[in-house]
């Protein structure tokens, strides 16, 4: 019985380690993931926008920006304080475009970088679409008379074909310095 319960043990480890696994495992998909490109139509109409919005002409910003935008500074304190996310700002499309149509008021000469690595469309793996802008806003001050060069940081949170979301990360210390003289010299 002795010679038989060593090759019976011996069998069974070796059915053990060779018998396939039985657990499941999770699969989860990385909400996170997908695609980006800046060949898209996205990206195009996103250039355009941009180079609009530098020559004060909102029609394009008209066609593309839902009624209903929800334009997001992220910039200090403008943080809701219980949960740290961002303020909306008030008034949709019609605010967003008289606020773009302000900064044409306080400058003059607007140009804005649209090179080819300044605008990219992610299409996320869940089926969402964001158009990001990382570039150069430069502009001469009318009361200041001093450059004012500003990185600008965008990104626009596509529904179909409307710009649903806008998120803006910039220095406004270019544009406060020039409020703060506009309203000396009034």
């Amino acid at each position: 019985m002795k010679k038989l319960f060593l090759p019976l043990m011996l069998i069974a480890t070796m059915f053990a380690c060779s018998s396939p696994e039985t657990k499941k495992t999770e699969i989860t998909i990385d909400k996170e993931s997908g695609t980006f490109t800046s060949l898209d139509e996205k990206s195009a109409q996103v250039k355009q926008l941009i180079e609009a919005y530098a020559k004060n002409d909102t029609s394009v910003g008209h066609e593309l920006y839902a009624d209903s935008i929800q334009v997001k500074d992220r910039f200090a304190n403008n943080q809701e304080s219980d949960d740290n996310t961002t303020k909306v700002n008030p008034g949709g499309r019609a605010a967003l475009l008289q606020g773009d149509d302000y900064v044409h008021s306080l400058n003059t000469e607007i140009k804005a970088t649209t090179d080819e690595n300044d605008i990219k469309t992610f299409v996320f793996s869940d089926g969402r679409v964001v158009t990001a802008y990382w570039g150069t806003l430069v502009g001469m001050g009318k009361y200041s008379k001093a450059k004012n060069v500003v990185p600008l940081h965008l990104m626009f949170v596509w529904k179909g074909d409307k710009i649903v979301q806008l998120y803006r990360m910039f220095d406004a210390g270019p544009l406060k310095a020039e409020i703060a003289l506009s309203q000396q010299q009034k």
